[in-house]
């Protein structure tokens, strides 16, 4: 039929063009060829519908002559089928499909279905692998609506398929990140070592079924099938443990980092697990990390780390900075959101650096906040405020192509007082301490991350002095940065190693104003009051764990709730202290810990994160009731996770439920 409907469209275009060609030359002929052409057309049209009408009754005596046969047919085919309404109720089945399925409900196998949008779907029944097709039925002289729908058998393929993706090989690297600090020991037991980190791996490989390749001192090249991965996960990756026994002969442990990259492709898998050791490096090492696609799964670094950082290293940072300054625009510097004394102390030093390069410096901050409103004060007292300090919106403004942006004490976009600045120049530069996270910013200009470093205001201080040689950071800044570095190692307790009292000395030396620094951390009476009160609050159980709650409506909520954990510490016999706020949208919990409990490890049962002595949370759609109960269920005495003792604190980390304003 669709070739004679084309014949008869081609005629009928041919008869009007001859039509009007004659009307061209004889309008009177012209009127009588398009009269014929129109009655040719027509009768063709009706001959068409004829011989259509013939065909249609021609197949309806067919099948109405083979119905019984065809719907016998049906019935006996080896694949189940059946007919239901749009309600899911069976109106018909066929044998195979009573052999596996009984009930008069399709929706009893398969709950999530939708008669009105019928999908392909998979089912597992009486031990079966089922992927259920599903067609309307189209019933031209009735409005019910019914769905013919069969089920194929796929048991076969999913066992194939199930197969295909657990012996998937998967590339696992491991490397010993403090080697070079071990090798720094004389009594370090180097080749002994070596051997017995080897053959950890080597019997991790046997034991799975893999192989592995050393191809540098400490560092291996593994590879593995799916499925045992999966169990290695689920081991939350011993291997880790057992190299922390190893005996080097320095009193330090033997520190691994292990990642490993899920990909289709083995060539993805090895780059995917080379983006991961670098995460993991860069979250201070002793810690294994999966990437899988964009997400990452994090075990173990439980530990606290040697403060060793390379001076090297940053003194090859500070002169390229020196020289990206030099040929660059102006220069933004910004911190993250709800900055704290760190991170204005930091901001303040990197201005330094660039005023002496005689470019102009613009420090962007958006929203002040309690934690740093005396130094603000002292800011607008001297004039310096004017001189540098300007809102988002004011730096969207001001920047040019040419400018530097400079972020400090943060490496998340998103954490940034204004993320939209990122994206505007084509030179930025990273300065910040805390463990790398998995939503860091990618591929700076410069960057100088040190998970070891105390803080950033120690960074900061250690780049201002390979600088330039003659550059000297005036009173209040120096006060700044010393306040940003007793923030942050609450008062030289936490994460101190010698270089932090290096930094402290040098900044003394130039001027830091140790009264000035100790009112830049005084609370006004209210917030103290408020202090008070939250800590009146907590309970403290057998354990040492100390919970309290921060009455509603207070100005500060989040800030209130850090201070009352710390001061919560000072009591004998706390072990940890958590503390929460009701900040409207969400529930904040502040953690903090001396290193006998690892704070981290509870909030991130309940989605947040941070380290070992210092973590937060946020908890959103409870009350202030249900979440202090969801956080005394993550504290219970057997679960509590115990921290062990090393010479110095694990740094600080950015905290994915509370600001980092603390």
């Amino acid at each position: 039929m669709k070739r004679y409907r084309g014949v008869l469209i081609f005629l009928a275009v041919a008869l009007l063009a001859l039509a009007g060609t004659v009307f061209y030359y004889d309008r009177t002929l012209g009127y009588v060829c398009l009269g014929a052409a129109v009655f040719v057309t027509l009768v063709m049209l009706l001959l068409l519908v004829r011989v259509a009408r013939r065909q249609q009754a021609l197949m309806d005596t067919v099948f109405a002559d083979n119905g019984s046969a065809a719907s016998e047919l049906v019935r006996k085919v080896d694949i189940p089928a059946l007919i239901l309404d749009m309600n899911g109720r069976i109106v018909w089945r066929n044998d195979a499909l009573a052999a596996v399925f009984e009930g008069k409900n399709v929706l009893e196998v398969l709950p999530a279905f939708k008669p009105a949008q019928p999908t392909v779907q998979q089912i597992l029944l009486a031990g079966t692998n089922f992927q259920v097709m599903t067609m309307p039925i189209r019933r031209p002289n009735t409005k019910k609506k019914l769905l013919f729908q069969y089920w194929l058998d796929r048991t076969e393929a999913a066992h194939y398929q199930r197969l295909y993706t657990e012996q998937m090989p998967y590339v696992m690297l491991v490397y010993m990140d403090n080697y070079e600090e071990l090798t720094g020991d004389r009594q370090f037991h180097g080749t002994a070592v070596l051997a017995e980190v080897e053959r950890l791996v080597a019997e991790l490989c046997r034991r799975t079924g893999g192989i592995y390749r050393r191809y540098e001192n400490g560092r291996f090249l593994c590879v593995l099938e799916a499925s045992e991965v999966n169990k290695i996960e689920k081991e939350k990756f011993h291997l880790l443990e057992s190299a922390r026994r190893l005996e080097t002969g320095t009193g330090a442990t033997v520190s691994l980092s292990v990642s490993v990259g899920i990909a289709p492709r083995i060539a993805q898998s090895e780059e995917g697990a080379r983006t991961a050791m670098e995460l993991a490096l860069g979250r201070g090492g002793d810690q294994a990390v999966v990437r899988e696609g964009a997400e990452y799964r994090f075990y173990g670094g439980k530990n606290q780390q040697d403060a060793r950082q390379s001076r090297v290293k940053m003194r090859l940072f500070a002169k390229a900075l020196h020289q990206l300054i030099e040929g660059g625009g102006d220069v933004f510097i910004m911190g993250h959101k709800n900055p704290d004394m760190d991170c204005l102390g930091a901001a303040l030093g990197v201005a330094t650096c660039v005023q002496h390069t005689r470019m102009r410096a613009y420090l962007v901050l958006s929203e002040p906040n309690e934690a740093t409103a005396d130094a603000l004060r002292e800011m607008e007292r001297i004039g310096l405020a004017d001189k540098l300090l300007i809102t988002g919106p004011q730096a969207l403004e001001l920047v040019k192509p040419n400018s530097v942006v400079v972020v400090v004490d943060t490496q998340r976009p998103m954490m940034t007082d204004c993320p939209a600045l990122l994206d505007r120049v084509e030179k930025l530069v990273l300065i910040d301490h805390h463990r790398r996270s998995a939503d860091y910013i990618e591929n700076p200009t410069l960057h100088y991350l040190e998970s070891r470093a105390s803080s950033a205001s120690e960074m900061v201080t250690e780049v201002i002095q390979y600088y330039d040689e003659s550059v000297r950071p005036d009173s209040f800044v120096c006060s700044a940065l010393l306040a940003g570095i007793e923030l942050d190692t609450k008062q030289f307790v936490f994460n101190v190693g010698s270089r932090t009292f290096e930094a402290a000395g040098y900044l003394r030396r130039n001027g830091a104003d140790l009264t000035l620094v100790k009112t830049m951390f005084q609370n006004d009476f209210d917030s103290f009051v408020q202090v008070a009160k939250t800590v009146e609050t907590a309970s403290i159980g057998a354990d040492g764990i100390a919970i309290a709650a921060c009455e509603a409506g207070l100005a500060s909520p989040q800030l209130i709730a850090a201070r009352a954990a710390d001061e919560l510490l000072k009591v004998k016999g706390v072990k940890a202290a958590f503390t929460l706020a009701d900040m409207g949208d969400y529930i904040n919990i502040s953690g903090r810990s001396y290193g006998l409990v690892n704070v981290q490890m509870i909030l991130e049962q309940l989605g947040g994160g941070g380290h070992l002595t210092m973590a937060g949370a946020q908890i959103r759609n409870r009350t202030l009731a249900e979440a202090e109960e969801m956080l005394r269920s993550c504290v219970r005495p057997q679960e509590l996770p115990e921290a062990r003792h090393r010479a110095h604190e694990e740094e600080p980390a950015e905290l994915p439920g509370e600001a980092p304003q603390e």
